[in-house]
């Protein structure tokens, strides 16, 4: 398996090169890896776009001495570099990275000229460049932009509507890496490419730094440092967790799970999850329902095992609960029932059974089918979470508003904020908690650091997409995930698969959960068939 990558602050990234650096690695070849990794990823993509240059823009930091080996590098090849330093470099490295520059000698193409600097000046040629590298600022860089950095990004960002590639290394300038605070007139990046670990702003402003590329860059065990940065969930760490499908398997050991929900009017949300569990390989799903909703369910879900919500699951892998169900008093007499029947069988919860238990069973004398209104009572849902939780393995997947109701405040707005309060729960309660989100992150109680899945598109963010991924990971639970595991890799597949579904037709209008759906299977084989990256690359992340 390879090695995690880590979605880190900007500090966490900067410990990690002190250390290695303090173990005996070379700074200086740290960012030679860093500036060469860049050049081949240029190279290698954008050859016919070099024959119109590249402008590189160098801060006087670090990232600019990265910058400066990115220039010398394609000097080297015969492209055309036009540099823009942004100050004269301070730090060593960045000042050796700069005399490289200066000696190297095109090679190939007669038509290469040398890089030259143009200290704070506009320099006409950015805006003919096929491609343009952001090097002025990295991850140190917070608050607004000096002068000098804000006007270069403005010809970047100018130069980008000409019809240029950005390319920017570690982060766009103008990004905070650890909050993913926007700053005035910020680069926005076609490429992103970042050296050892994620950092939280590429997960945080998918929309601002196009597609990533992380980079190993030498760090070795230091870029695995356990210093609560968190696990960025990708192929090659997920795909020894999926449980096998033998070839010998029949429909009884690929997994029986049982969904319950469907109330009168709200069939569709039960089809939705039948059918993304199948699609996920169970062998045989049963459907618990309201009586009004057995006929929508066998016709939408031929192969599902329509049942009454007045049968009780029993000789099942799995148990899913929420789905349409339903906020009132019958509602909560079918979770209770549910729950009391499948003790000891994994379980997720979601949707509705999330209300019920935030609500709490203090309506039990309402007058049937009256609509309970669930009232913000942390304290209560923490109890009832818990005593489910004592003899079963439970994953939950709410999104903000449910998450509200089962904490008792309000959500945090920062990411890291909402995590605080998500390990919280999940240490007091004992489950898996999935909460829903751009990014979504999955916490367990048996593991300290937060799992970030970064995938999905708009697609998603319509009615019935939870359903999908409550069936995803009721299936996995049934094939014998773990819940950390289910959760991670249902959340993979159903942002993998709503990727796919938008890539297929070109934008998110016109899709729908259908197209999600048909998409599933190359996920799935995507994942199945992943290998750890090649050369220096260890983790992607597409452009929205």
């Amino acid at each position: 398996m390879a090695r995690p990558v880590r979605v880190t602050t900007a500090a966490e990234a900067a410990a990690r090169d002190a250390d290695a650096i303090a173990a005996g690695v070379d700074g200086w070849a740290l960012m030679y890896a860093a500036g060469s990794a860049a050049a081949d990823f240029i190279l290698r993509n954008f050859s016919e776009r070099l024959q119109n240059g590249v402008a590189v823009y160098a801060g006087a930091g670090n990232n600019g001495g990265d910058a400066y080996v990115v220039a010398s590098i394609l000097k080297n090849a015969g492209v055309a570099v036009t540099l823009h330093a942004i100050g004269a470099p301070k730090t060593d490295d960045a000042k050796r990275a700069a005399q490289l520059l200066h000696h190297t000698r095109p090679s190939g193409s007669t038509n290469a000229v040398s890089g030259h600097a143009v200290h704070g000046k506009t320099a006409t040629i950015a805006a003919n460049a096929g491609i343009i590298v952001d090097g002025i600022l990295g991850s140190g860089q917070r608050g607004e932009l000096r002068d000098a950095a804000r006007s270069a990004a403005r010809e970047i960002n100018s130069a980008a509507k000409s019809g240029a590639i950005i390319v920017s290394l570690d982060l766009p300038t103008g990004l905070n890496a650890t909050t993913g605070e926007i700053a005035t007139d910020a680069v926005h990046a076609h490429y992103t490419l970042s050296f050892g670990t994620m950092k939280r702003a590429h997960v945080l402003q998918r929309s601002r730094v196009g597609e990533v590329t992380v980079f190993d860059i030498g760090l070795g065990e230091h870029a695995d440092k356990n210093d609560g940065a968190w696990l960025f969930a990708e192929p090659s760490m997920l795909t020894p967790l999926v449980p096998e499908i033998s070839w010998d398997s029949h429909k009884g050991t690929r997994g029986r799970i049982a969904i319950a929900g469907g109330a009168r009017g709200m069939a569709g949300a039960i089809v939705l999850a039948s059918r993304a569990a199948l699609r996920s390989g169970a062998g045989l799903v049963y459907a618990h329902v309201a009586k009004d909703s057995v006929l929508p369910l066998q016709i939408g879900v031929p192969q599902a095992v329509a049942r009454e919500w007045t049968i009780t699951p029993n000789n099942v892998h799995a148990v899913a609960i929420g789905p349409g169900l339903g906020r009132t008093r019958s509602s909560n007499r079918v979770l209770d029932t549910m729950l009391n029947a499948t003790v000891g069988i994994p379980t997720v919860l979601d949707a509705d059974a999330l209300t019920l238990i935030a609500g709490g069973d203090e309506h039990a004398d309402t007058d049937l089918d009256e609509v309970i209104e669930p009232r913000t009572h942390g304290a209560l849902a923490v109890s009832r979470l818990r005593a489910v939780a004592l003899n079963r393995s439970i994953v939950i997947t709410p999104h903000v508003g449910e998450f509200a109701r089962l904490i008792g405040d309000p959500v945090a707005d920062s990411l890291q904020g909402r995590i605080a309060q998500a390990q919280e729960l999940s240490a007091r309660t004992g489950v898996c908690i999935l909460l829903k989100g751009s990014p979504t992150v999955i916490l367990s109680p048996d593991h300290s650091t937060p799992i970030i899945v970064a995938r999905g598109t708009p697609v998603l963010a319509t009615g019935g997409s939870g359903d999908l991924l409550t069936g995803i990971i009721g299936a996995l639970l049934g094939q014998g995930a773990s819940p950390r595991n289910a959760a991670a890799i249902g959340a993979w597949i159903h942002g993998r698969a709503a990727e796919l579904a938008t890539a297929r037709e070109g934008s998110v209008r016109g899709v729908t959960l259908e197209e999600v759906l048909v998409a599933m299977p190359a996920a799935w084989s995507e994942l199945s068939n992943a290998t750890p990256p090649s050369g220096p690359i260890l983790a992607q992340l597409p452009a929205l």
